[in-house]
């Protein structure tokens, strides 16, 4: 899988947010430390890459 920056993942969670498909915010996790994205719709913690994945399978594009 290809590398995205801070600032892609930032723009990868609020594509998520503004076409209704997840609400994830970047959360401390003391459980699990690999998952720090928390998704209030579906109640569950995601690792960077499946923040990636959703996104990219949802149909965000980097914008040049």
């Amino acid at each position: 899988m290809k590398e995205y920056t801070d600032k892609q993942v930032n723009s990868m969670i609020l594509f998520l947010r503004v076409n209704n498909i997840a609400e994830m915010y970047y959360l401390e996790n003391d459980q699990d430390p690999d998952r720090k994205f928390y998704c209030y719709r579906s109640d569950s913690w995601l690792t960077r890459k499946q923040v990636i994945s959703t996104a990219l399978d949802s149909g965000w594009e980097e914008k040049k």
